[in-house]
């Protein structure tokens, strides 16, 4: 008969993992365009060895090295991660995060025994955008213009130095493929993976997951690729449902065509088994019309986990004066809502916008980076978020 005592040390025990524990620690990589390998695509880049990165190391040395080691060990016992901040602020603001989210993943390990089985990869900083919250380890089109902001370039112009090699060696644990950019739809060694794995009987075993910009439709080859895998999940970048605002985020990018694309995708639901989302990234530039955004997603059951953007810096929601807040605050506060998810998703950005005043730190820099990118691009500020001519912006 198990004592009462043991419940409750038990209990206890999950109390405690269940503010610390994340799953990604115990069965998941995440491979970035230049390199760097990390426990998650949110772990704090300053929070991690320098040397982890792919050109020096392979995967499973990284997983279960010193430091990843220790990361297990800091979440039993219950120890929040530094690196981990982005998820705990979320948490913090009464949104469920990437942790608890991950926590609830068919992938979820036990605390035993670590084994890569959920992997992460940007085979390339290939993109045809220039989105306003990315930078070149992200999308190489934006290299020479980060070079004339900065002085340099957060990454080479041209990135990809990921051995398909080490990943064919993985397949026969993943059961989760995750690809990010660059724009994976235009990457090759993508599709290359994708061959490999179907001809070598590990498709059936994997879900597929992309974050994609949805400017590219795959052709009929690849949806019938898609069909040979256990699952399909497709994230969705549409960062506002407004043409203007999306467009002046996205540069490059054009509201029509991806409009299009998205209803494609709805079309193809069944025959591949896919699953359709979108996280649209809250700025400074977009989070007036989040509320149509979440209505124009939900309508064509597409899920919708709005986050709030956190680097760089002068494009946070916190960054702005008072005035400027304000004009948000009272369009998403009397906003006739008629669902209570957009409701509460539009809350939850309330809160963190209102959370710290960060304005004497980055409203300097905010003006300054967005004249920057308005003189290169030919846009402007005030005629895409003309709302914010009340409060005399810029």
């Amino acid at each position: 008969m198990v004592s009462v005592g043991f419940v409750k040390n038990v209990i206890g025990v999950l109390e405690v993992l269940s503010n610390t524990y994340c799953s990604a620690l115990w069965n998941h990589q995440f491979v970035d365009p230049v390199g760097r390998i990390k426990p998650c695509c949110r772990f704090d880049g300053n929070e991690f060895p320098l040397e982890h990165n792919i050109s020096d190391y392979k995967l499973q040395d990284t997983f279960y090295s010193d430091f990843q080691n220790s990361l297990r060990e800091q979440a039993s016992r219950g120890e929040r991660i530094p690196g981990c901040v982005r998820c705990y602020q979320e948490e913090d603001a009464g949104k469920r995060s990437l942790r608890q989210r991950l926590n609830s993943h068919k992938t979820n390990q036990n605390l035993t025994k670590p084994v890569i089985n959920f992997l992460e990869l940007s085979l390339s900083n290939d993109c045809n955008l220039m989105c306003r919250m990315c930078d070149s380890r992200y999308s190489r089109k934006i290299f020479d213009e980060e070079v004339e902001y900065r002085g340099k370039a957060r990454a080479k112009q041209k990135y990809m130095n990921i051995s398909l090699d080490e990943i064919y060696q993985l397949l026969p644990t993943i059961t989760y493929l995750k690809f990010t950019g660059g724009e994976p739809m235009l990457i090759k060694a993508h599709w290359d993976l994708l061959e490999y794995a179907v001809e070598n009987n590990y498709a059936k075993n994997i879900t597929l997951n992309y974050s994609t910009n949805a400017t590219v439709y795959p052709k009929p080859k690849i949806v019938d690729t898609w069909s040979a895998f256990s699952s399909v999940e497709i994230a969705l970048s549409l960062d506002s449902i407004d043409a203007n605002e999306n467009e002046y985020l996205r540069h490059g990018t054009k509201q029509q065509s991806v409009l299009v694309n998205i209803d494609k995708y709805c079309s193809i639901r069944d025959k591949v088994n896919l699953q359709l989302m979108c996280r649209p990234t809250i700025t400074i530039y977009n989070a007036y019309h989040l509320p149509e955004t979440m209505e124009y997603l939900i309508e064509r059951d597409i899920k919708s986990n709005p986050t709030h953007l956190t680097f760089p810096e002068q494009l946070s929601l916190t960054t702005l004066p008072a005035p400027y807040k304000k004009v948000i605050n009272n369009k998403l506060e009397n906003y006739n809502y008629k669902n209570e998810e957009v409701r509460t998703a539009c809350g939850y950005i309330i809160a963190h916008m209102n959370s710290t005043d960060d304005s004497s730190k980055w409203w300097e820099e905010t003006k300054r980076y967005t004249k920057f990118l308005d003189n290169s691009r030919g846009q402007d500020f005030l005629s895409v978020c003309s709302y914010y001519k009340e409060a005399q912006i810029v």
